[in-house]
């Protein structure tokens, strides 16, 4: 009984717990941006962007320029062009910039999943600055594997930029790192332009891909079956061939010793 047990238990652990496949994501920015730029005086950071007017802002985001393109035309874009421009007092100077992005994210090939997400650009040196570049790719994070139902889709809208408490920005990061579905900026490539003209705004111009993504998913009863048809019952059919084969032998050749009783 015991052996039929543990044969039971290697047959289950053998069995396919989670798939994933690869789509292409319908994304689009939501214009909303935060931007909070360290300046070389430590007590004056520069604090702009297009959100709920709940939260004071410290500087002037002069001009926005953004392109979301279609290239193959099928419906999902495939990347950002951002231009976003700081106008500043003069005599200060840039040494740290953080941007954070908000974008809807949709997927609904296999899976249904409607999401704000959120995607982050840090970058600080220690030569005042007047641009930063940032190329890199929009990426799906999953801490759990997505539960699929045709009808009813995922949908996480809460709003990520929060500003209740009086240190907003670790708040917003420590809330948003708790999502079991997020998204965050990968492959990052930055260049960090030192000095800036005088009376010119800094300049941060980034340029985001967005990308297929693997989505990771508990696959469906009929799946498994299926999976599980094509996986073990040719291994079953070769067992069993094998098997037979060396009993056969095994017995044809007197090799092991066998004894019949007959019960009265």
């Amino acid at each position: 009984m015991s052996r039929i047990y543990y044969i039971v238990l290697l047959f289950l652990g053998l069995w396919i717990k989670y798939e994933k496949y690869r789509e292409q994501p319908m994304v689009q920015f939501k214009l909303q941006y935060l931007l909070y730029a360290e300046t070389s005086d430590p007590t004056y950071p520069l604090i702009c962007g297009n959100f709920p007017r709940t939260f004071k802002t410290t500087g002037f985001c002069s001009t926005i320029k953004v392109i979301e393109e279609d290239i193959n035309i099928d419906g999902k874009k495939e990347f950002l062009d951002l231009e976003l421009y700081l106008t500043m007092n003069e005599t200060l100077d840039v040494h740290s910039i953080t941007l954070l992005l908000i974008f809807d994210f949709k997927i609904q090939d296999l899976c249904l999943l409607e999401m704000e997400s959120m995607a982050v650009i840090t970058h600080s040196s220690a030569l005042p600055g007047g641009r930063l570049d940032v190329f890199g790719d929009l990426h799906l994070v999953q801490k759990t594997p997505l539960v699929c139902t045709p009808r009813k889709p995922i949908r996480m809208n809460r709003p990520i930029l929060l500003f209740g408490s009086p240190d907003w920005l670790v708040n917003i990061y420590e809330e948003y790192s708790k999502r079991t579905l997020s998204t965050k900026l990968d492959n990052v490539l930055v260049k960090w332009t030192r000095g800036r003209p005088y009376k010119q705004p800094f300049l941060v111009k980034t340029k985001i891909n967005y990308d297929s993504v693997e989505i990771l998913y508990k696959p469906k009863f009929w799946q498994v079956m299926k999976w599980a048809w094509i996986q073990y019952f040719s291994i079953l059919v070769l067992s069993v061939f094998i098997f037979k084969k060396v009993k056969r032998f095994l017995f044809a050749n007197h090799i092991v010793t066998t004894k019949i009783e007959r019960s009265t």
